[in-house]
């Protein structure tokens, strides 16, 4: 079923090579299509930063009261990058009308209030309200937070948003940032990001060894137990990266993020499927103090806001990525499959990452058996359930 279902969405497998398989989806066929008629409603879903301050829904009226509460966040993405800059805007149109123009936002770029790395101190401090970014992104020193980051061969959207909202995940995703002065509400979350951009096919699960890839998170610590040489990179230093010669291949996000950075000038061969992100989870922190004195009716407008910023995310992100990858088979890009040994050589890898990180740290066990708990019962209930 699951490459049934690839046929239909990228299109059909063509050539097959020693570790690497070249899709050449209905990308090709779309090459000779015009571009597609608007879809109703597309305009609702697909809102990008302009048309959102235009949109009339999210658009606070001149009626409303001034703001008794100013929150200040930092997004760690820039306003400009597709959807991950995108997704705080959100917030700072539809949290002044949710909160009957009791709260004001301002969304700021890294680096404008405070050196993108201090924004989480920053945030505990006081200094400024809240950030927004991948709870991962946040505090490297605490492993637990890649659990409501992305978990490579993890849940499907549908089953990690149910262990998160109902089977414990977001009281232990709050109380490991309570101990860190800050509240945090999941807001926002993405579907399957690619694999990777590499500048030559890699054709066996030796050939990573050596490597120089830029990845972030748990997939990063699976990359390194096969011998690559792992690199923390923001977008503008993986393209410089690449162009001077320093980097073999590299992950970032899905398509239609990764298109317009660039990456495809440096490097040709895009790999799938996202095991190491089959979703990628957002959040806001917020200051603890700020988030108590706030009144029940403001704490509930963000709660709101955050929770449809998830369901926004997911399909709107969704809808976007066949055109993008079109555009890239345009340009020459090969989008590529993992063969099924690669994926059950990082797979394995992945089991032994997540062996050490259960035995190294106390909050990373009691997420990870959570989740495991909530996977045994849920199996039950999707295999019952679905066609598939």
């Amino acid at each position: 079923m699951r490459n049934t279902i690839i046929g239909i969405v990228i299109g059909v497998v063509v050539g097959v090579m020693i570790g690497a398989t070249v899709v050449a989806p209905r990308l090709e066929e779309a090459r000779h299509q015009s571009p597609s008629a608007s879809v109703p409603g597309a305009e609702v879903l697909g809102l990008s930063s302009n048309t959102l301050a235009q949109t009339t829904a999210l658009s606070a009226p001149s009626s409303l009261q001034a703001p008794v509460k100013r929150l200040r966040i930092i997004s760690l993405y820039p306003a400009k990058t597709p959807i991950l800059g995108e997704l705080p805007l959100r917030l700072q149109k539809a949290l002044p009308i949710a909160s009957g123009g009791r709260l004001g936002v301002t969304v700021y770029d890294p680096n404008t209030l405070v050196e993108a790395q201090d924004t989480l101190n920053a945030v505990k401090s006081g200094t400024v309200e809240a950030v927004f970014a991948t709870p991962g992104k946040w505090d490297s020193t605490t492993p637990a937070l890649q659990l409501f980051t992305a978990i490579p061969f993890g849940p499907g959207a549908e089953e990690y948003l149910a262990w998160y909202y109902h089977g414990g995940g977001r009281a232990l995703f709050e109380a490991i940032m309570k101990k860190k002065g800050l509240h945090a509400i999941l807001c926002g979350a993405l579907p399957p990001s690619a694999s990777g951009w590499y500048r030559n096919p890699v054709r066996t699960i030796e050939g990573f060894k050596g490597l120089n890839i830029r990845a972030v998170g748990l997939g990063g610590k699976v990359l390194a137990k096969l011998g690559a040489n792992v690199k923390l990179l923001e977008a503008g230093e993986i393209l410089s990266q690449f162009e001077q010669g320093q980097l073999d291949g590299a992950e970032y996000s899905l398509p239609s993020v990764d298109a317009p950075l660039g990456f495809q000038k440096f490097a040709r061969n895009y790999y799938f499927p996202g095991w190491r992100q089959p979703v990628t989870l957002f959040a806001l922190a917020i200051n603890a103090q700020v988030w108590n004195d706030l009144p029940k009716r403001e704490r509930a407008a963000i709660d709101t806001v955050c929770g449809d910023n998830v369901r926004h995310a997911l399909v709107w992100a969704d809808a976007q990525q066949f055109e993008a990858l079109k555009d890239l088979s345009l340009a020459g890009v090969q989008v590529r499959r993992w063969p099924d040994a690669i994926l059950q050589a990082l797979q394995g890898a992945w089991k032994e990452v997540a062996r050490e990180q259960v035995q190294n740290d106390p909050d990373f066990a009691k997420a990870w058996g959570s989740l495991q708990k909530f996977h045994r019962d849920y199996a039950i209930w999707r295999e019952i359930s679905r066609f598939e």
